[in-house]
């Protein structure tokens, strides 16, 4: 299938050359800068090694940069599926991805066992090119769907990577419904990538959706926006690379966007470039997106997931609906099933490795609601779903997402299945703080869905075997342990503090 992302690169090579694609900085700190033309004539030119080399499958495993990307439509432009892998996940995790998808071309910045180097020649002399011999493959190493371009490995709440194959198709849908969708935003000409390229959204917001446009990416290091590893946030480099940059547009975290807010508190013109900044990867308190609006970012949250091709629904500034994931894109169809889960139709994957989609309707495990105008509203997760000994149906997701606006509730999960009340772990340096913004968050919430008791893990180590790899909480094992804790307190006094919000904290010091 002709690609429609390759199509828009190689008319704005031809109409446009001189403007710039991508722009970074090489491993020696110099700057780089690949216009269209440049970005065109890379782009064929490793394509055609590929096939040359009769690549099945090309893994890329490095940094931001935008050799990486040269890489990923170098494989597009081949019709060979392109493996991203993110450098956060652990080694069994790497060697897990590599062995599902039998990748045997590697693009990498660091070397990983079993690829040899095969060419002097680095991508942008930047990347370097590694091949494997691979073995027959055996029976139990699943097949990569006909029609795969990308294939996107989720992390899961297990931790355990499935990967997701996605055709040119997908990618092509979804990029050009979300550039319509954007196009109304007056001047946009720079988009700064945040978040790994490795993960789809921001493969697609940071680099498809710019090159359809045919304008600039920006695409520096995580470590030069201030992303060292997979949680160490440095939130001054940050700032410089945005007074650097100066970016019309960006893609963020719901944390990152905490962050942006902070720093626009204290400096206004880190955001007075900003003309759209997405916010998505998880719900986004509609507090937090007016304190952002009232500080200048205009910030929209959008919602997805990798099976649906990254982006299902977007707010815009045209099609805005505070409290809602926004809009449901022209490309896809989304309905609520009697149960209030969330089904999308069209513009879904393939299927996992080895297993198409046998439906066209795709049940995404989410709870929502769509109103007359085609606004999607999620309300958490089925399987998170708390079922009370009164028999009342609880996201925990929804009570967690008003709770951020608290600060001292930024670490805080609900728990209460099969329970009269509903408790909450939390971690907090002022219980104080956190007892007083509980009482406020019960305040706004319906008596069946108030915290009742406060359960404080005084032991880090307890709370992170709480998170997956990708910080998301493992909702069984808290609710186990909730449950443990609660039915003979005394024996856990090393590790936890419970304080019930019915009674005072003066008469409940004991259990501290």
């Amino acid at each position: 299938m002709k690609s429609q992302i390759i199509s828009a690169l190689a008319e704005h090579a031809q109409h446009h050359g001189d403007r710039a694609a991508f722009t970074g900085r090489s491993h020696t700190g110099a700057a780089l800068v690949l216009t269209y033309r440049q970005l065109w004539e890379q782009v064929q030119k490793y394509a055609a090694y590929f096939q040359q080399h009769s690549a099945r499958c090309i893994a890329i495993y490095a940094e931001n940069s935008p050799a990486w990307l040269v890489a990923d439509l170098a494989a597009m432009y081949a019709g060979i599926p392109c493996l991203p892998v993110p450098k956060f996940f652990s080694r069994q995790q790497i060697k897990h991805v590599l062995s599902q998808t039998q990748a045997d071309v590697l693009v990498y910045d660091q070397p990983l066992a079993d690829f040899s180097a095969g060419s002097e020649e680095k991508i942008c002399d930047e990347l370097f090119i590694g091949h494997r011999a691979l073995a027959p493959v055996s029976e139990s190493v699943p097949v990569i769907l006909p029609g795969t371009v990308k294939i996107t490995f989720t992390s899961g709440s297990t931790g355990q990577p499935e990967g997701v194959c996605l055709s040119q198709q997908n990618l092509d849908e979804v990029t050009r419904s979300l550039a319509e969708a954007i196009c109304p935003c007056e001047g946009l000409e720079k988009h700064l990538v945040m978040l790994p390229l490795s993960t789809l959204l921001e493969n697609i917001t940071g680099a498809y959706v710019p090159l359809y446009l045919g304008v600039t990416s920006v695409v520096p290091d995580g470590s030069s926006v201030g992303l060292r590893g997979s949680s160490q946030f440095d939130a001054l480099q940050w700032m410089q690379m945005l007074l650097e940059s100066r970016p019309d547009t960006m893609v963020l975290t719901p944390a990152l966007l905490h962050a942006l807010v902070t720093l626009s508190q204290h400096h206004a013109e880190v955001v007075s470039s900003l003309k759209f900044v997405a916010v998505g990867g998880a719900h986004v308190p509609e507090s937090v997106l007016e304190q952002a609006r009232r500080v200048g970012i205009p910030a929209y949250e959008g919602y997805g997931l990798s099976e649906c091709g990254s982006v299902v629904a977007l707010n815009t500034p045209q099609y805005d609906r505070p409290g809602s994931c926004g809009k449901v894109l022209p490309h896809v169809q989304v309905r609520i099933a009697e149960d209030g889960e969330v089904w999308v139709k069209d513009g879904i994957a393939l299927g996992y490795l080895g297993q198409p989609f046998a439906q066209t309707w795709l049940a995404t495990g989410d709870l929502g609601e769509l109103d007359a105008q085609g606004h999607l509203f999620v309300r958490g997760r089925k399987k998170n779903q708390i079922i009370t000994s009164f028999g009342r149906n609880i996201s925990p997701e929804w009570i967690e997402a008003q709770a951020q606006r608290w600060e001292a509730l930024r670490h805080f999960f609900v728990t209460g299945e099969s329970q009269e009340r509903l408790s909450a772990v939390l971690v907090t340096r002022d219980v104080q703080a956190a007892v007083e913004a509980v009482q406020a968050l019960n305040d706004t919430l319906p008596d069946y869905a108030q915290v009742c008791q406060l359960i404080f893990i005084k032991d880090p180590e307890t709370y992170l075997s709480f998170l997956t790899a990708n910080q998301r909480p493992r909702r069984t094992v808290i609710e186990q342990q909730t449950q443990t804790w609660l039915k003979e307190p005394g024996l856990y006094r090393d590790t936890i503090a419970i304080i019930t919000l019915n009674s005072t904290i003066d008469t409940l010091e004991v259990s501290l």
